[in-house]
């Protein structure tokens, strides 16, 4: 199948992929942005590239979610044999950082990087100026894509140079730079690594396109009273005579060891500015430390010790970066240890969204969850011509795998069921559920708190990984592909969380190693002041009852979707979904949703029968 002089890299077309290819082409011609639905496994990556191909777009940005997300672009843009690269976290591909098997923080990654390449010692870096770009063009396009980080890792190993260096090299040549989030998102990551490009240079394409809702937390960042001390404690060794910053640091932590804080509460930011004229101050203490740590690093270890420069300083600029915005607000919050964060964070995503893509030439926003397009359009508060179009309504398309879905309906986490006779039976389903079925699982929580409960009711031979706020990705990935064959292992997270974000529950041949996921639970904010807030921003904007559905209703129902689509991610996959919590029921929450139930059940005997069923549906067994 061709269009001109493209052709279409498979024998047949599915249903609506033609007319999804003809929309993305009409909208990229005219300069429209495109708002188009449609299922997982339906092929929307192929039909879009042919679009974008069709309209001779110049120059794409394809962005995902996750870095595991660019493979399969990565791997139908070969198909196409389109010219490309991709960027994604420099510091997750630097093989003179994580040589010691830790990473750096992102702060005093590129500080770091910055002392290694102008000191000459990074020989990686050195080795690009032998290189030759077409060299590493058809090396990285015509490689078989088994992950971006191993063909990343391997341009470190088999050519011996920087990774990341060697793909940003390629922007100029390639048509498609597939890349994470903040490639647009963050205006200070587009200047620095896609110059000298302007947004009004790119179509852009936006997979997951509904987690633009949430875009302002890609900007949220937090320190702890113990980075703070920490902090304080450098700067009077490395650069005592940057007696202002001292003092500030003085001042912040006493204002925050005066705080009383139980649920994330909301403070008032400008106090914990006073004394704070010019953040420049503060890089420049920051950049004095760090040279001075690279120095002794450099002359113990040599060029390894680059890696293993820390500095608390940065990350109290970074946290500063945030908070002195206009559109930020400051929060306190103590986790499970006990430990008090001060979070800064913008609350409105059109903050974040509506200057890029309003820029852009063209946007094509892809989502299998794209809520109202009315309400998306007024959250994003994008003023542009837009077309939506919902391939399953309009031409029929059908997405991939096999599930059965069953709501359990004699449990909930509402606030005022809450306790140790709920928390344990919730845990009790959950084990009868990892007893009666095969495979990884996953558990996905409204919150911490409810998790840790359950989880700690659970019996002792249940296998569990408990999501953490500090827990590595790179950990968790590393025992679910240690587990034995068979081995049964239950995957706890919260809802909106890193593992359910960040996570491919994967084998080494890209198989989807996860069969059930059970959302225990509906993910309703949190009554604080955080959620209060957000509400309050967002209604500023967009209305009261808008902002209450965003909040309350869309937001939680997209959270959901996104842990039950961990279940399939490809043409044989099967999984068993289930909704603990009677309140899906409700049909708003029905509604959004948007997905068949096939059993509701209560009682333990019931639950056991419609898992034995399901597993017989499902799974053949």
């Amino acid at each position: 199948m061709s269009g001109g002089s493209i052709v279409f890299p498979y024998g047949s077309w599915r249903k609506g992929q033609r007319e999804l290819a003809e929309e993305v082409r009409r909208s990229v011609s005219e300069g429209e942005l495109l708002l188009a639905s449609a299922p997982t496994g339906f092929g929307k990556t192929a039909a879009v590239i042919y679009g974008l191909l069709s309209a001779g777009a110049e120059r794409v940005l394809y962005l995902v979610r996750t870095v595991n997300e660019i493979d399969p672009v990565v791997r139908e843009l070969k198909r196409f044999g389109a010219r490309f690269t991709f960027l994604f976290s420099a510091r997750r591909m630097c093989p003179l950082m994580t040589a010691e098997g830790s990473l750096p923080s992102v702060e005093d990654f590129w500080g770091n990087c910055r002392i290694a390449r102008a000191k000459g010692v990074c020989s990686y870096y050195e080795e690009l100026s032998r290189l030759d770009e077409a060299e590493v063009a058809q090396y990285v396009r015509s490689r078989p894509v088994i992950s971006a980080y191993r063909l990343a890792w391997d341009i470190a190993k088999f050519k011996g140079a920087c990774p990341f260096f060697a793909l940003k090299g390629l922007v100029e040549d390639s048509q498609f730079i597939v890349a994470t989030y903040p490639y647009l998102f963050k205006e200070d990551i587009f200047r620095s690594f896609l110059e000298p490009y302007d947004y009004g240079d790119f179509v852009a394409v936006v997979d997951e396109a509904h987690s633009l809702l949430n875009i302002h937390s890609l900007h949220e960042y937090r320190v702890s009273q113990r980075d703070l001390d920490l902090a304080l404690k450098e700067v009077r060794e490395y650069a005592s005579s940057a007696r202002d910053f001292i003092a500030w640091l003085e001042s912040v932590l006493k204002k925050a060891s005066r705080l009383k804080v139980s649920r994330i509460t909301l403070l008032d930011k400008q106090p914990f500015l006073e004394g704070l004229d010019d953040l420049s101050v503060v890089e420049d203490v920051v950049e004095t430390i760090r040279a001075r740590k690279a120095e002794e690093a450099l002359s113990l270890s040599g060029p390894s010790g680059i890696g293993r420069v820390k500095t608390m300083a940065s990350r109290i600029y970074s946290w500063l970066s945030v908070l002195v915005r206009d559109d930020s607000y400051l929060f306190a919050e103590k986790d499970e240890g006990g430990v008090l964060w001060l979070i800064a964070t913008p609350l409105d995503p059109s903050r974040v969204v509506k200057e890029p893509l309003e820029k852009v030439k063209a946007a094509v926003l892809l989502s299998g969850t794209m809520p109202s397009t009315k309400l998306y359009m007024e959250v994003l508060g994008v003023s542009r011509s837009f077309k939506f179009v919902d391939v399953n309504l309009m031409y029929g398309a059908r997405g991939f795998g096999r599930f059965f879905t069953i709501v359990a309906a004699d449990v909930t986490t509402a606030y005022r069921s809450r306790g140790d006779s709920m928390y344990r039976l919730i845990a009790s389903r959950i084990a009868m559920a990892d007893r009666l079925l095969p495979g990884l699982k996953l558990a996905v929580y409204p919150s911490y708190e409810v998790m840790y409960r359950v989880v700690e009711r659970l019996p002792a031979d249940v296998e569990t990984i408990v999501e953490t706020r500090g827990i590595s990705l790179d950990e968790v990935e590393a025992k679910i592909l240690a587990r034995d064959p068979g081995e049964k292992i239950i995957i706890n997270a919260v809802a909106g969380g890193k593992l359910v974000e960040g996570v491919e529950f994967v084998d080494y041949e890209g198989r989807n190693l996860l069969s059930t996921v059970i959302v225990v639970g509906v993910p309703f904010p949190q009554p604080d002041d955080y959620t209060r807030k957000h509400l309050e921003v967002m209604a500023s904007r967009i209305g009261v009852s808008n902002a209450r559905k965003l909040v309350y209703l869309v937001n939680p129902m997209i959270k959901v979707r996104q842990a039950l689509g961990r279940g399939i991610r490809g043409p044989e996959d099967r999984a068993l979904y289930i909704l603990m919590d009677y309140r899906y029921l409700r049909r708003d929450l029905k509604e959004v949703l948007g997905m068949p139930y096939h059993r509701v059940v209560k009682g333990a005997e019931d639950f056991e029968e419609a898992v034995k069923a399901a597993r017989s549906r499902v799974f053949g067994g």
